[in-house]
């Protein structure tokens, strides 16, 4: 391989005397030359053509070297065709995982955006989708994507357990506008209409995120271990400042597990204690990703030295580059370069106070006028 990187060093070395003389002659006629720009930059374009054309024997030339030296070396190239073909894949799955991530975190950001007033939908409880009555496992109804998909599937988790373990029916409702704008009037027309609640222990959670305004309203028979200060409570406790910071991810998913904490009679959770985590899950799960993807290309690059070592890819380049082309005249729209195929160098101001498993129905619950908006 020395030999070779040897032998290309010296074709190249030809070759840009063989430019330096061009360019020697073409500076020596340009000063004899007897006419404007016109006659000049006929002169440079002559000249770049015989530096194209010095180029392509050129190559010409580096691939019978290299070809050469393959024949020489049958074993050597059949391997580093393979490792070529190797780096080659696994750059472009990284380029491809790269791109697929950015893509993953603009749809996300556009998916929390809001939309604009002549494409809002106002909700209410006829046009409302209710996917509880397709899946039995659904429990939040998240139409304009406000929370991701993510915060939607650990919400499903929490409201199943308090379903199967005490009973409690919920629905949980996170828009961006409720028609107008009166969540309790949406939480009693979707519970009533529904019957939401097995023996009238139901819970609805209305959320209009561009509004500013939620309802928690327990059924009849929940009144009395959902009451309305606890339900004011909850809200401004966990929803409010999260909403305040605009992260409607982290303020649903407090309110769930301090709903399902105090129905259970368990310890409350701390906003302090869960924020680091339950906000910025996202930004961890592809700071992870992201910090795998440059695990993987410092570990290449390090294979790729080492293979380097062995079968010399970057000296098939050589040490010495050919000269670019010399001949250029300004003008005013650019740089010419004569003869064709030439080689060259929201804030919120405040709140108002698994698997497919089937679907279901509601337990025919009803609801009085209890809870908090």
């Amino acid at each position: 391989m020395m030999t070779y990187t040897d032998k290309l060093n010296q074709l190249t070395l030809q070759y840009n005397d063989t430019i330096r003389m061009l360019e020697d002659s073409y500076k020596r006629e340009k000063s004899q030359l007897q006419g404007g720009y016109v006659a000049k930059r006929k002169l440079a374009r002559e000249y770049s053509s015989r530096y194209n054309s010095l180029v392509r024997d050129y190559e010409r030339r580096r691939r019978q070297e290299l070809n050469t030296y393959k024949q020489l070396n049958p074993l050597w190239a059949k391997w580093r065709s393979i490792w070529e073909t190797t780096f080659a894949i696994a750059v472009t799955c990284l380029f491809v995982c790269c791109s697929a991530t950015l893509v993953l975190v603009g749809n996300e950001g556009e998916a929390s955006t809001a939309v604009s007033s002549e494409d809002a939908v106002y909700w209410n409880a006829e046009n409302i989708p209710m996917p509880h009555l397709q899946d039995a496992t659904q429990y939040v109804a998240n139409p304009d994507f406000v929370i991701n998909q993510q915060t939607v599937d650990s919400m499903n988790i929490w409201y199943q357990r308090l379903d199967k373990e005490l009973g409690i029916e919920s629905v949980v409702i996170v828009v961006n506008h409720i028609e107008n704008d009166d969540p309790f009037r949406m939480a009693q027309d979707v519970g009533n209409k529904y019957g939401v609640g097995r023996d009238d222990r139901g819970l609805i959670i209305v959320l209009g995120y561009l509004d500013h305004s939620i309802n928690m309203s327990p059924g009849r028979k929940l009144e009395a271990d959902l009451t309305d200060a606890e339900c004011y409570r909850l809200q401004q406790e966990y929803v409010v400042p999260a909403m305040k910071a605009e992260q409607p991810d982290s303020g649903m998913l407090y309110l769930t597990k301090a709903i399902y904490a105090l129905m259970q009679k368990k310890e409350m959770p701390q906003m302090s204690q869960l924020s680091s985590y339950a906000d910025n899950e996202a930004d961890i799960q592809l700071a992870i990703f992201l910090g795998l993807l440059t695990l993987i290309f410092m570990v290449g690059g390090g294979v790729f030295l080492v293979l380097n070592r062995k079968y010399q890819w970057i000296a098939l380049i050589g040490s010495i580059s050919l000269l670019p082309n010399p001949f250029m005249e300004s003008s005013g729209s650019g740089f010419y370069v004569g003869g064709g195929g030439g080689h060259s160098g929201g804030g919120f101001g405040g709140f108002g106070g698994g698997g497919f498993s089937g679907g279901s129905s509601f337990g025919g619950g009803s609801f009085g006028g209890g809870g908090a908006t």
